[in-house]
């Protein structure tokens, strides 16, 4: 497989000492450093929406049943 070229250096990229190589080896072993951080953007808001969710009822009810047996 043919190594990607790195649009920018890993200076211009405000990234630290010998994260350049690391960088280079994610691009060889899978996608690109944009992608990789476009996808990682849509997760995070999947779950931030999802962390936002009201905590069930139901499972509240449990929990507290839980917590008042271990106090016996």
């Amino acid at each position: 497989m043919a190594t990607k070229t790195m649009d920018l250096s890993a200076e211009a990229r405000g990234a630290h000492p010998g994260e350049s190589a690391l960088h280079e080896r994610k691009m060889e072993d899978g996608f690109s450093a944009n992608l990789q951080a476009h996808i990682g953007r849509h997760v995070r808001a999947v779950f931030d929406e999802v962390a936002r969710e009201p905590v069930p009822e139901r499972l509240l009810r449990l929990l507290k049943d839980l917590e008042q047996s271990g106090d016996k």
